[in-house]
């Protein structure tokens, strides 16, 4: 392909073991281009068919790691469709499909759509009812498995759910009757060789499980409630397709550069892929986000990209 340098051609590395990879955005920066040579085990894009950086990017990293992983997610731009709950959740799916979803994949090339393993949906309840109560929940299940079945049959896989930190919300039995409600949707995608999705950020950089797993580490809450009614739904693997450190949001108050500084920040990340090694579901976290320094200031991983890199070849596979 056009983007790959020469030199670069005969090159078949395996991944790194760390389970950190790196969620770009807007431009292949010099800083997400010293990471992905490396071989993070997991990397998204975000809209590759509108941005050509995003598809250098995944044609150097598949290029050079063949077995890593790359997951796409469309942005729709504003407005965005928005669905209710009294509307059809599988002809909202099919509406999100024909939309938004299948003219973005048509402006690929086949050989481009070829660098995507796993195609997201809508991002977390941006788009419809997702975690407001059980009822949603089986609504946005529906949702889902219409939406990965139209994936599926794309010659994709999907990566369901996009969920926000924090959700589904409310105690351990509230959150079993939700995802117990949404469960047709992870068999669906069980079926389909695909994924789900959640978003994994600290709050406040803590390093304590017992509070982590309410945050960065809630997806062994769904694992827990998955292991007591459907155990056969713990083989899905999950993708952690965003994570980091997060309050609430804010692009400029809210993430890792405006709450801590570089050293605080890395050693919560060393920790953190200790931590997501000791559970073999976990695919990896693609961290948010690098390429876009002026959208997400207090986000931007290109101030620790020399460091994660190093990171990532330290644990790279011999």
């Amino acid at each position: 392909m056009r983007f790959l340098l020469p030199f670069l051609s005969f090159l078949s590395l395996p991944v790194s073991d760390t389970k950190l990879g790196i969620h770009l955005i807007g431009s292949f920066s010099e800083g997400a281009r010293k990471i992905v040579v490396e071989g993070p085990p997991v990397i998204k894009v975000l809209d590759p068919q509108a941005i050509g950086p995003m598809r250098e990017a995944m044609a150097l990293y598949k290029k050079m790691f063949p077995n890593g992983v790359v997951v796409a997610r469309i942005w729709e731009g504003t407005p965005r469709l928005r669905f209710q709950l009294s509307d059809d959740s599988e002809e909202s799916a099919n509406q999100f499909w024909h939309t938004v979803l299948q003219p973005a994949l048509l402006r690929l090339s086949p050989e481009e759509r070829q660098l995507i393993d796993f195609l997201e949906g809508p991002n977390e309840g941006e788009n419809c009812p997702t975690w407001e109560s059980v009822e949603s929940a089986r609504w946005f299940g529906r949702f889902w498995v219409r939406l990965s079945r139209r994936i599926s049959q794309f010659s994709l896989r999907p990566c369901v759910g996009s969920i926000a930190v924090g959700n589904p919300p409310g105690t351990i039995e509230e959150i079993q009757a939700k995802l117990t409600a949404f469960a047709p949707a992870l068999q669906t995608a069980l079926e389909c060789n695909g994924t789900w999705s959640y978003h994994a950020y600290s709050l406040e950089y803590t390093t304590d499980p017992s509070v982590e797993r309410w945050y960065s580490l809630r997806y062994r809450l769904f694992y827990e409630c998955l292991s007591k009614t459907n155990p056969k739904l713990t083989k899905l693997p999950i993708i952690l397709t965003e994570g980091g450190i997060d309050r609430a949001g804010n692009p400029q108050t809210d993430g890792w550069r405006a709450r801590g500084d570089v050293n605080t920040f890395q050693r919560w990340l060393e920790w953190f892929d200790q931590e997501l090694k000791k559970d073999r579901q976990v695919i990896g976290v693609t961290l948010f986000q690098i390429g876009d320094p002026h959208g997400w200031t207090s986000f931007d991983l290109e101030p620790i990209a020399e460091w994660l890199a190093g990171y990532i070849r330290k644990n790279r596979r011999s």
